[in-house]
């Protein structure tokens, strides 16, 4: 069996730790275009990239001084896309998790682009109808609360919601009745 060719040790200094045979050979049953290279602006990180499939041949000159990330110019430079960053984490290889996490994004497999818009919008609508209806819920309890706060207040209903009676107030404050310190200092109002 042939090891896949799918690492690109681009600087051998960044690379601190090249990936495990059987790492490289899962990513490459995963997709046979996928390589792993070391990143030039993150150490310890790698960079996973695809090989271009349909942009082949297209010159990237353009683009190349306009970007200034490294990695990206470095993918530039050997025609392939950046996909993602990957950090080794522990003492060994795990393709699973970069494996599941490649396909939670594979456009292609969820339909392609069309259909992943359409779910994409499918999910924002969906989100913005949840915030509408929980704004329209409180503002109906409040309202709620608030009408059955003034009807007791007024004594409009002496029923309240839960069977009870409500009394209505008796006496209304007024300077007469309770001074304000104000009124009491001023000599208005005196209290005997």
């Amino acid at each position: 069996m042939q090891t896949p060719n799918n690492y690109i040790a681009d600087d051998v200094a960044t690379a601190i730790d090249i990936p495990a045979p059987y790492f490289l050979q899962r990513l490459h049953d995963f997709d046979n275009m996928l390589v792993v290279l070391p990143s030039r602006k993150t150490p310890g990180a790698y960079v996973i990239a695809r090989r271009r499939q349909f942009s082949a041949g297209f010159s990237d000159k353009a683009m190349i001084d306009a970007i200034d990330q490294p990695d990206t110019k470095m993918c530039l430079a050997l025609g392939i896309v950046p996909v993602c960053m990957m950090f080794k984490t522990g003492p060994s290889w795990n393709p699973d998790p970069i494996i599941q996490s490649l396909m939670a994004r594979d456009i292609w497999a969820h339909g392609g682009a069309e259909k992943v818009a359409d779910l994409l919008e499918e999910q924002e609508a969906a989100a913005k109808e949840k915030i509408r209806q929980e704004t329209r819920d409180d503002l109906w309890n409040r309202s709620g609360a608030g009408w059955q706060t003034y009807k007791a207040r007024v004594g409009a209903n002496n029923t309240s919601r839960y069977g009870g009676t409500l009394e209505s107030r008796k006496e209304r404050r007024t300077v007469e009745t309770v001074p304000s310190s104000s009124t009491v200092a001023s000599g208005l109002v005196t209290i005997d």
